[in-house]
C-alpha cells in the first residue's frame, strides 16, 4: 500500500491524468524528502541558512541600485542546497513562514546597517502565497522596518502570480496595506502567467520583472525581443518600471538598452554574492560604464 501511494503520488505530480509504476527510486526519493523536511525545520534556528544578494543595476545611472536577497541553505552533511529544492518544500511543509521572518529580520538589520554607512540602497525579498495574508502579516513588515529606522520605501516585495491563486480579496488587502505603508510591490517573473494584465489593473504594483526566459532567447527579429519591448512600453505608460532578468551577455544588454530598459539583473553584471562582496560587486559595475 505505501509503495502504491508512492506511485499515486508521483502521477499526481507529473500533472495528474496518468498512472505511474511503483519503482524503487521513488522510495529512496522519498526517504530523501522525509530527510530534507526534518532538517528544514531546524535549518534556521541552526544557522544553516545564508543571504547571497544579486545587484539590479541602473543603467542611466551608472550604478547598482539595489538587490535582491536569496537563500541559500548549507546543510551540514548535504552541502548546499539549491533554492528550487528546498523552497518549494519549504512551502508545502509551512517552514517557509518561519523562514520568511528570519529572512525580513536579516535583511532590514542589512539595510539598516548601510544607512548606518550613509549607502542609499534597497533589497528586495521574494514573499510567497503561503505567507500572504497570515504569515507575514503587514504590521509584521512595519514593526520590523520601524524597530532598526529603515525607511519601507528600501524592502521592496517581490511576488509572482501564485499569490493571486487563492483568496484575491484577503490578497488585495494585504498588499494594498503594505503599498499604503510605503513598500513597494515588484510583479516578479512577468509574462509567464495567463493573467497578469488583470493583476496590473486591480493590485498595487511599482515594477515588473520581465522574466529570465523572454530575455534569454532575444535577438534581432524574433518575437521574444517584440514582447519584451511591449512590456516595456505598456509599464512605462502605466509609470511603472521594469526589470530585465537573466541578462548575460552584452548582445542582450544592448538590445534592452535599445528598448529603453531602465534597471537590469543578470550574471552579465553580477552573479549573487555574499554581502562581505557587494561593495566589490559595486565597484565592478561602476567600471562596465
Amino acid at each position: 500500500m505505501r509503495n502504491a501511494e508512492m506511485a499515486l503520488e508521483h502521477a499526481r505530480l507529473g500533472g495528474g491524468d496518468q498512472y505511474c509504476f511503483f519503482k524503487s527510486i521513488m522510495a529512496r526519493e522519498a526517504a530523501h524528502r522525509r530527510s530534507l523536511e526534518n532538517a528544514l525545520y531546524f535549518a534556521v534556528r541552526h544557522k544553516e541558512l545564508i543571504l547571497h544578494f544579486q545587484p539590479i543595476v541602473d543603467l542611466p545611472a551608472r550604478r547598482m541600485a539595489g538587490v535582491e536577497a536569496l537563500i541559500r541553505w548549507e546543510h551540514p552533511q548535504l552541502g548546499l542546497i539549491p533554492p528550487d529544492v528546498f523552497v518549494p518544500l519549504a512551502e508545502e511543509t509551512g517552514a517557509i513562514v518561519d523562514i520568511g521572518l528570519w529572512l525580513l529580520e536579516v535583511v532590514v538589520q542589512q539595510l539598516a546597517e548601510w544607512k548606518k554607512q550613509g549607502i542609499d540602497r534597497y533589497i528586495s525579498i521574494n514573499i510567497s502565497a503561503r505567507q500572504i495574508p497570515d504569515g507575514l502579516p503587514p504590521i509584521t513588515l512595519i514593526e520590523m522596518c520601524s524597530r532598526y529606522g529603515v525607511d519601507p520605501a528600501n524592502l521592496a516585495i517581490e511576488i509572482t502570480e501564485s499569490v493571486f491563486m487563492g483568496d484575491s480579496n484577503a490578497v488585495k488587502v494585504w498588499l494594498d496595506t503594505v503599498h499604503e505603508s510605503g513598500f513597494r510591490i515588484y510583479l516578479d517573473d512577468f509574462g509567464t502567467g495567463y493573467s497578469s494584465l488583470s493583476y496590473i489593473k486591480r493590485f498595487p504594483m511599482d515594477v515588473l520583472k520581465v522574466d529570465k526566459s523572454f530575455v534569454r532567447d532575444m535577438n534581432e527579429n524574433n518575437s521574444d525581443r517584440t514582447l519584451v519591448e511591449a512590456i516595456i512600453n505598456m509599464a512605462r505608460s502605466l509609470k511603472l518600471d521594469v526589470v530585465a532578468e537573466g541578462v548575460e551577455s552584452q548582445r542582450q544588454l544592448d538590445l534592452l538598452k535599445e528598448a529603453d530598459c531602465r534597471y537590469i539583473q543578470g550574471y552579465y553584471f553580477s552573479r549573487p554574492v555574499t554581502v562581505e562582496a557587494i561593495e566589490d560587486a559595486s565597484r565592478r559595475i561602476e567600471q562596465f560604464f
